[in-house]
């Protein structure tokens, strides 16, 4: 979802005119439905459940996030002194997008990554305890595990207890980690 966002946002907010068109309004499309529902539709077409449908599916969620938001940002790079300056000295444009603007707009796109990350993991977790998982009991994932401990919740309720703290523990992680490196990035909070 990063790398596909990554693509399309540099796309977009580099060229504009009607290329950011397109790119963005195809992107609303995907932000108009649901993210389980487009996740759930996407994993409903493979063949057969696996571990890679799961990735694909959250994978393509994804990618509208951080397309709009790397978008926001190379516009608002666009516009600034230091990309002024280097077209003035008559740096090519794709010079120009890949030192000047990209690595300064990749900043909140790096942040939303490690959140990204825990919403992955919830989505990853839903659809595996719906059924769109791996199906082999040799692998096991968090959902399936608590999709299975349904059975036993009477007589075993750490079954599920597990697996739902283990989701919890590992997403809560990830969304600190996220808002610690927001911190360390955001001039504002510097001292």
């Amino acid at each position: 979802g990063f790398i596909g966002g990554l693509i399309l946002g540099t796309l977009a907010g580099a060229s504009g005119g009607w290329i950011d068109s397109v790119v963005m309004r195809s992107v609303d499309v995907m932000l108009s439905i649901p993210a389980l529902v487009l996740a759930l539709s996407i994993g409903a077409l493979a063949a057969r459940p696996s571990q890679w449908t799961l990735i694909i599916a959250i994978a393509v969620v994804q990618v509208p996030v951080f397309a709009r938001l790397l978008r926001g940002s190379m516009l608002a790079q666009r516009s600034s002194d230091h990309v002024l300056a280097a077209q003035a000295l008559g740096i090519k444009r794709n010079a120009i997008i890949f030192r000047h603007m990209l690595p300064n707009a990749m900043g909140p796109v790096i942040v939303q990554a490690t959140l990204a990350l825990a919403v992955a993991i919830i989505d990853a977790a839903a659809l595996s305890f719906l059924g769109l998982g791996n199906p082999d009991d040799r692998r096991p994932e968090w959902g399936q595990m608590l999709g299975n401990a349904q059975n036993y919740l009477g007589q075993e309720p750490h079954l599920a207890f597990y697996p739902a703290a283990c989701i919890i523990v590992v997403a809560l992680g990830f969304t600190l980690m996220g808002e610690s490196l927001r911190e360390a990035l955001d001039p504002k909070t510097r001292r």
